[in-house]
């Protein structure tokens, strides 16, 4: 009887080989399709952001809200014959948008050169050689906030410290007249900030882990206290980071460069201020590029209403203490810092922010005072 023939060495080297690549090709494969996955999805959410983008952009943009003031106006008085035209050339100026004299312009168009990032880039900085260089800041009033109520839920903060955003009309940030910016900020600098106070963003978004380091563009209300120290020369405390960081939106994250651009007598500025509807440029136009490579040109035309600053200082009352005791008697001004403002300017204090955790006290802190700020107000906390 003859032996049944076996596979010779070459022949099972062969059979080897080819198993070999066929597995590697597999795994090739699948290695591309889950890298083309990812791409697809970051892609998808950066659309999806740059759609949110462009609705916020344009609430804010379209419906500004300018000072009642024809005096206030910052542009001069000189002729029209006097008023030099450019043919669309980019007007790059470091010098502040505006001189600091008179009420706060309606819209501030500068180089962010503020303590909350260099605060942020000392958490986060980008890379050397990074697209964005410096960033820009915009500051515009508007008669509602620009974030729809759809998009901002309403977070465990706000309901800690006892506001109802479905029954309360007057909160300020969240309904009627707000002083809103928006601002750059590296990555995961605002979330590392916030997490290290044990609290996080509203939006509940993870923090990127890419190895590329991008900017975050967020929206948070001013409030009135910060008009005050800014207009007092004073620096900001950790608790104004941490403040700031809990109030604000990030609208879109993973952005490689970025510009805001106001257009006015035929130039563009990279630096702009407008107090009345006399000083609004034509149109802003905003450019963006992501790191997953979107890229969108925009122009916005300008629309206005007319209307008082809810950030505005507040004047010398007129009668002193009969006026104080009017409104004790009334239980009126209690929530405003001896102003006589209107509305509900609630703002809370960082220990205010922290989620409950097991039986942490749940009575809040009192609010800590700035330096400079009078005492005379009661505000409790309002939200994040």
């Amino acid at each position: 009887m003859m032996g049944r023939r076996g596979f010779t060495l070459l022949e099972t080297a062969l059979a080897a080989t080819i198993g070999g690549m066929v597995i590697l090709t597999a795994i090739g494969l699948f290695g591309m399709i889950e890298r083309s996955e990812k791409g697809l999805e970051r892609q998808f959410n950066e659309t999806r952001q740059l759609g949110t983008l462009q609705q916020v952009l344009r609430r804010s943009i379209n419906t500004v809200l300018m000072s009642t003031s024809l005096d206030a106006s910052i542009e001069s008085a000189t002729g029209q014959e006097d008023v030099k035209m450019g043919n669309g050339e980019i007007v790059e100026d470091n010098e502040p948008a505006w001189d600091g004299t008179g009420e706060r312009p309606r819209i501030i168009l500068e180089i962010d050169n503020t303590e909350d990032l260099a605060r942020c880039m000392a958490l986060a900085a980008p890379p050397m050689g990074d697209p964005m260089g410096m960033p820009q800041r915009l500051e515009i009033v508007s008669p509602r906030s620009p974030i729809p109520s759809s998009l901002r839920l309403p977070t465990q903060s706000w309901m800690n410290a006892g506001v109802d955003v479905e029954n309360e009309l007057e909160v300020y940030g969240i309904s009627g007249p707000v002083r809103g910016v928006f601002e750059f900020r590296p990555d995961g600098s605002r979330e590392r900030l916030l997490r290290s106070a044990g609290m996080g963003v509203a939006t509940g978004e993870r923090i990127r882990n890419d190895t590329q380091t991008g900017w975050t563009l967020w929206w948070r209300p001013v409030f009135p206290d910060e008009i005050v120290r800014l207009q007092a020369g004073m620096p900001a405390t950790e608790a104004d980071f941490i403040t700031n960081a809990a109030e604000g939106y990030p609208i879109i994250r993973g952005v490689k460069r970025a510009r805001f651009i106001a257009f006015d007598n035929r130039f563009r500025r990279l630096t702009y201020a407008a107090r009345t509807a006399t000083d609004l440029p034509a149109y802003f136009e905003i450019e963006i590029e992501t790191w997953a490579g979107a890229y969108v040109n925009w122009m916005f035309e300008v629309g206005w209403v007319n209307g008082e600053d809810p950030t505005a200082l507040p004047e010398e009352p007129g009668n002193g203490a009969d006026q104080d005791a009017d409104e004790d008697e009334n239980n009126n001004g209690n929530d405003n810092d001896g102003g006589g403002r209107s509305g509900n300017q609630r703002r809370l204090a960082p220990e205010r922010l922290r989620p409950p955790d097991g039986e942490r006290e749940q009575t809040p802190s009192p609010q800590p005072r700035r330096p400079g700020q009078s005492g005379g107000g009661n505000r409790p906390g309002g939200r994040t």
